[in-house]
């Protein structure tokens, strides 16, 4: 394979490079055929972005292999043994985790349902796992000894292990619900202040040419994945097939989101409710059946077993093997019992294998049409979906595998009734029953993982129109913020959107932070820590940029505050001012008390209540970096 390091000053440079007449790097066609290393050049752009230019699909995925093995092979390892459930037989430790997989057969269901992917996409995981291993082979003395050869199952099964820890999840709320376990808040000790602040969500807004400056469409995606996902980005041409720079994430084989020369779409997270628990009813005569439709159904088993090393020396140590044995029904497997009841696990994402091929087809689309006839074979899993294109269009776009329920004013949250066959869905929801805005008149459309009824406070989606059982709730505050930001002004240019990006503003602060004030003025005779901590807030100007003296401070203080009270607000979010609430404080006497506590916790921390948010980020972050300012995004603008 070809092997450089080319220098650009800007991507228009990049793309001339790669189109001009004679500058490509195949070498000459001659009698042996090619291999797949020898179709394929990587190129590394200033940011160490890999710009991979192939003569085939197929040598493009094995370049993708081995520029993402060249940044993360070691993470990519540890992910396709987890997946294949190997953890503990290498690492000594995730048997748990193990088992799950071998449970649900993870690698047993992939190997039957791979070939239900496109050949082209056959071939291109195939590939994606030999650049993989064609790395590890020539870095095999620099590399861990454990790394094992992989192949395209490998790759699969990282995919649809995701549907698999959907089910963990989903285990732990009914053990919660059945054994009477409530869930533990309780303040953020020094360590989770970080993962905490880490956990913000992804961001994505398009702006139509009517708010456009340039009178042409423009994209953000702005994706908040923890430090520790190792987002990574990446430009795949392929002469006349595809042209498309994105990102992902080390251990995927293709780009998820990012632009071609027509269009661009990125995706923030939804919360679609894509699983069923069947509460299916134990025959009292008999415990290892259930009652289905009025008859006996036999409980199968299944024993797997789990390989663990007994020490965390090198690869070779002696292993112990531990088994155990699952239940299943003919509705999926059975992951919780009690005394009355099996309950069986079906979900769409488990029946999905084909999820990241949508992705590769919608890079290849040109226009809207093509965009949108691969959203129609849903293929994809989940998302809320952002898009524009060079001819000026920009939708929202809800997306699920969704099963066609019983909307009769059934839960489904957790289990449903299962003695009968009325629950058991037999269909999916086809996309033109999914909330989506194309083109909306107030020429703009957002999402920050938010519901989807306000892409555009000027558009409002009727969410009475849908069943019940998708996904409603509030307007969190960060969409608000994209609101805010979006109305703020009548046109936008690209520089305008970067600024947009990168702005610190705390809207939280500017809801909560005038009552916090006016409770700690309200004290006769306030404490040194109050009164020290009060002039921080009066100064502090409700950012979370660098250099700000009470982001700290402030975030410290509503942890403890909205931890101690049952509803922290004065006023509550309101669906008729969705944009404008929540709003003040509903216990001023706890939030001086939280403050006072804050100020105290802060400075043992810190040595000071007035210490810059940038010293949290280098000295008390694992990261060592802010999701609120310093994140990467994917702009797109077509001027």
């Amino acid at each position: 394979m070809k092997r450089h390091i080319i220098y650009f000053i800007s991507f228009a440079l990049l793309v001339a490079a790669l189109l001009a007449p004679g500058k490509r790097a195949f070498t000459s066609a001659n009698v042996a055929p090619k291999t797949l290393a020898e179709q394929v050049t990587i190129r590394r752009d200033t940011f160490g972005i890999p710009h991979i230019l192939a003569e085939t699909e197929e040598a493009a995925a094995y370049g993708f292999g081995y520029a993402q093995a060249e940044d993360h092979c070691v993470q990519i390892a540890q992910a396709f043994v987890g997946a294949r459930g190997e953890s503990a037989k290498y690492f000594g430790q995730g048997a748990d985790g193990d088992f799950l997989n071998k449970q649900f057969d993870n690698v047993g269901a992939c190997q039957k349902n791979f070939a239900q992917l496109d050949p082209v996409l056959q071939k291109m995981f195939r590939a994606y796992a030999a650049g993989v291993n064609r790395y590890v082979e020539q870095h095999r003395s620099t590399l861990p000894a454990w790394i094992p050869v992989f192949n395209e199952i490998d790759v699969l099964a990282n995919i649809h292990e995701g549907a698999i820890n959907s089910a963990a999840g989903v285990m732990r709320r009914l053990q919660a619900k059945y054994e009477n376990k409530p869930v533990q808040i309780g303040l953020l000790r020094e360590d989770e202040f970080a993962a905490d602040v880490e956990a913000a969500g992804s961001n994505a807004f398009a702006i139509g040419p009517s708010r456009s400056v340039t009178g042409k469409a423009m994209l953000l995606g702005n994706p908040h994945l923890n430090w520790s996902s190792r987002y990574w980005e990446a430009h795949v041409t392929v002469p006349g097939k595809v042209n498309f720079f994105g990102s992902t994430l080390p251990g995927l084989p293709v780009l998820r989101a990012g632009f071609n020369e027509h269009l661009g779409f990125v995706q923030t997270n939804n919360a679609p409710d894509m699983a069923d628990v069947y509460a299916l009813k134990l025959d009292a005569a008999n415990p290892a059946q259930y009652i289905f439709d009025g008859k006996p159904t036999p409980i199968t088993k299944r024993e797997v077993s789990v390989e663990i090393k007994k020490s965390n020396g090198n690869l070779g140590g002696e292993l112990r093997t531990e088994k155990r044995t699952f239940e299943y029904s003919h509705l999926g497997p059975i992951i919780y019992r009690n005394a009355t009841h099996a309950f069986a696990y079906r979900s769409t994402q488990l029946d999905s294998y084909r999820h990241f091929e949508g992705f590769y087809h919608l890079s290849k689309a040109r226009n809207l049409r093509e965009w949108m006839a691969v959203m129609k074979r849903n293929l994809l899993n989940y998302s809320n979906f952002t898009y524009a294109d060079a001819a000026g269009n920009i939708l929202y776009f809800w997306n699920a595998q969704l099963p066609k329920r019983v909307d009769d004013g059934t839960s489904y949250e957790l289990d449903v009734p299962a003695e009968t066959s009325k629950y058991v869905w037999q269909s999916l929801h086809p996309i033109t029953d999914f909330p989506q805005l194309l083109n909306p008149r107030g020429g703009y459309t957002q999402n920050c993982n938010n519901p989807p009824w306000w892409p555009s406070l000027r558009d409002p989606l009727n969410e009475s129109k849908y069943p019940s059982y998708f996904e409603r709730g509030e307007l969190g505050l960060r969409p608000q913020m994209a609101i805010e930001m979006l109305e703020s002004q009548a046109k936008f240019s690209i520089e305008d959107v970067k600024r947009l990006k990168f702005n610190t503003k705390m809207l939280l602060a500017d809801r909560v932070k005038p009552d916090l004030i006016k409770a700690i003025k309200a004290i006769e005779n306030p404490s040194e820590e109050l009164r020290a901590g009060l002039a921080v807030m009066e100064a502090w100007d409700n950012r979370a940029a660098a250099e700000s003296k009470g982001t700290m401070l402030f975030l410290r203080w509503w942890d403890a505050y909205s931890a101690a009270v049952k509803q922290p607000f004065a006023v509550t979010w309101d669906k008729a001012n969705a944009a404008k609430t929540p709003a003040g404080l509903a216990d001023a006497n706890a939030a001086v008390k939280a403050f006072a506590e804050a100020v105290l916790a802060t400075r043992k921390a810190h040595s000071s209540e007035a210490v810059a948010w940038a010293t949290w980020l280098v000295i008390g972050s694992k990261a060592l970096i802010s999701p609120l300012t310093e994140r990467r995004a994917i702009t797109v603008c077509f001027a």
